[in-house]
């Protein structure tokens, strides 16, 4: 008689079910994955949806983001805005060569500076002007605001920082006569900028696709987005304008 006759029949039972276990886990495996899949389109199906409510889209870019096909981001988006500038010292190591290229494309062009804590006002004014002249593009001038190390709301000389900030801004705004929007997250600007600047254009970072009032003029809805063109991966930030293109158009043409 052969070996199998011999095994007891617990052992018949144990390799069945150790069989419907493993039969168990990959039909999970599929559900959870299906599932995935599903959520997925279907978020992505509910973005574009809430895309669709925002007839100007636009980007931002710095040297992370790689060399850019203007023209191909023109098809898509109606608006890009390059890093320049940080504090009294850094300038962009591709911003001269992205703004000329960005010429040529149909897309509108504004250019972004980030706020120094650190550094004076009058240094930062004449570091922007510096690297940036004339290349200033036709759109507001972004400031991009944020906290970091010591500087929070904690800190009780905010105060004269955001006289600083008040400084930066109406230096820009009258040497460039093309206005400034401050770009920062929502406790940044209720804590620190509208206190000083209250009337000033905002640029909500890290914003969802929701409703936002005046003064919120641009949402910022991906910073880590990725673009594709020719087979590669960009990394930019995508935008919208929160209003209409009768809007953006005031918006735009603010010389």
């Amino acid at each position: 008689m052969r070996r199998r006759d011999y095994q007891p029949i617990y052992e018949k039972r144990h390799r069945r079910q150790r069989r419907w276990r493993r039969l168990g886990f990959l039909l999970l495996c599929g559900l959870v994955i299906s599932l995935g899949v599903w959520g997925w389109q279907t978020w992505q199906q509910y973005t574009q949806e809430r895309l669709a409510r925002y007839p100007i889209h636009g980007v931002t870019i710095n040297q992370d983001s790689g060399y850019l096909d203007f023209q191909q981001l023109a098809k898509h988006n109606q608006f890009v805005y390059i890093q320049a500038t940080s504090g009294a010292t850094y300038s962009d190591n591709d911003f001269s060569n992205n703004y000329s290229r960005a010429q040529g494309a149909a897309v509108k062009v504004g250019v972004m500076h980030t706020f120094s804590f650190s550094s004076s006002a009058r240094r930062q004014i004449h570091h922007f002007e510096q690297t940036v002249g004339q290349q200033s593009g036709t759109l507001p001038i972004m400031i991009a605001v944020s906290y970091y190390d010591q500087y929070n709301s904690s800190n009780q000389a905010m105060a004269t920082q955001g006289q600083k900030l008040k400084t930066l801004v109406t230096a820009l705004e009258k040497d460039y006569q093309q206005g400034v929007v401050i770009y920062a997250n929502k406790t940044v600007l209720t804590q620190f900028v509208r206190p000083v600047l209250p009337n000033q254009d905002e640029w909500m970072a890290d914003g969802h696709l929701g409703h936002y009032g005046s003064p919120v003029r641009l949402i910022e809805y991906n910073a880590n987005g990725k673009l594709s063109q020719n087979g590669q991966s960009q990394a930019v930030g995508f935008t919208v304008f929160n209003g209409t293109k009768q809007q953006w158009a005031q918006f735009s043409d603010q010389d």
